[in-house]
């Protein structure tokens, strides 16, 4: 049985996912446009994150990126996973008059898994989907980036209370150069918003063609941070910009000599990754960890498992669970957020955290959206394709099947 608690929150799911759904490029889109037969020769640049295309664009992106990608190497010692007898029963009524498979399709769930220990709980693929193929994170990368960041920060090579400039000189006098190395870490550096995707000549647009997600006239992946614009001043608002994490990934790269890749395969192995997996290149040759990581589904869950299992930074448990200095839930974005979820939501070191429930979240446009349960251990995750970058009511459904999960399972 669910509890009152759940079976309020799973009531008012319901009735958020009864609404139609409209893409933000204003384009109705329906259930036909996702299953709708396709040749791979029409995937294009223009249309390669619409549906049909990106369902298998996703799942293939060293194909697609448009700058290419470079791997990301599976660990040394890859972790030793079980599967469990009996799985999690994905038959059983999740919410009104529906079951927990039925939810996974409705939101075009193409892989779901749930880890604790190395055992594997439950496991579902979809669309085309395997277990050794791999997904693009989209912006679920940035929490990789963030523990990348903080691993340096435990080492003291990185003083997050130290300017960008103090680590690249080319940064220097520049706005974002000014800024505090924790203030880009909390998307609290005074950059302009940057949700305008489908936007031309907007800021996430515009960037997207320095990252090889679009076509256009790039002029520099670096430049293009080096001369972004400010809004607010430092450490006064919460405002999500790709620019942030991206600079992350030059700071560390600046401060070990290693490209980030190379960062990247050290964060596998010490997660114990089985597979290996890619990064996207920018139009500088350089990574992007603001969108471009390509992992497993398995590789995904064993992210979340080691966060859960207490395993990452010390200073980034620090960070996301530093309430105080947070400044996305007293934010509209953040109060929205809530009222949507149920509960609040907070925001740091390029994670997101549940601190009603205990939980960090990594989130991805289109619905890549990873949870760690630091009470119990438990890892759940979802690789999804959404019909655009974010769908409220879609983030809200994922957000509740993962808590009943948590809850089902995690004193297990």
């Amino acid at each position: 049985m669910m509890t009152n608690r759940f079976g309020q929150f799973l009531l008012a799911v319901t009735v958020v996912t009864a609404i139609s759904v409209t893409a933000s490029a204003e384009t109705k889109v329906t259930l036909n446009d996702f299953y709708r037969p396709f040749d791979r020769s029409e995937i294009t640049p223009q249309n390669m994150q619409s549906w049909p295309y990106y369902r298998y664009a996703s799942m293939n992106w060293d194909d697609y990126g448009l700058f290419g990608t470079v791997p990301v190497m599976a660990a040394d010692t890859p972790a030793e996973l079980s599967v469990a007898d009996p799985q999690f029963d994905i038959q059983q009524e999740f919410g009104e008059g529906r079951t927990f498979v039925e939810s996974l399709t409705a939101t075009q769930t193409k892989g779901f898994l749930i880890l604790k220990d190395d055992v594997i709980l439950g496991e579902f693929y979809d669309n085309g989907f395997s277990r050794e193929q791999t997904q693009l994170l989209q912006s679920s990368s940035k929490t990789y980036a963030g523990v990348i960041a903080s691993k340096l920060i435990d080492e003291s090579r990185i003083d997050p209370d130290a300017t960008v400039e103090s680590y690249l000189e080319d940064f220097r006098g520049s706005k974002i150069g000014r800024v505090k190395i924790q203030y880009v870490l909390d998307m609290q550096a005074g950059l302009l918003p940057a949700t305008d995707y489908h936007v031309p000549g907007g800021e996430a647009f515009m960037f997207e063609a320095e990252q090889g997600l679009k076509q256009g006239d790039p002029i520099g992946h670096r430049k293009a941070i080096i001369e972004t614009r400010t809004q607010n001043p430092p450490g006064e608002v919460y405002t999500y910009n790709d620019k942030n994490t991206d600079l992350l990934a030059i700071l560390a790269a600046e401060v070990t000599g290693l490209p980030f890749n190379k960062l990247l395969s050290d964060l596998f192995s010490d997660f114990g990754a089985t597979s290996n997996g890619s990064i996207a290149l920018t139009v500088d040759g350089t990574a992007s960890p603001s969108y471009g990581i390509s992992c497993t589904l398995r590789d995904y869950a064993l992210f979340h498992q080691w966060i859960a299992q207490g395993k990452a930074p010390k200073s980034f448990y620090s960070s996301v669970q530093d309430l105080d200095k947070d400044l996305l839930a007293d934010s509209e974005k953040g109060k929205g957020m809530a009222a949507a979820l149920g509960t609040p939501i907070t925001y740091g070191s390029q994670g997101w955290y549940l601190p009603e429930h205990e939980v960090i979240l990594s989130i991805g446009s289109y619905g890549q959206v990873g949870f760690s349960a630091l009470q119990s251990g438990i890892s759940v995750v979802f690789m999804q394709d959404w019909e655009d970058n974010a769908v409220t009511e879609k983030l809200v459904d994922t957000v509740a099947r993962a808590l009943f999960v948590i809850e089902q399972l995690g004193s297990h």
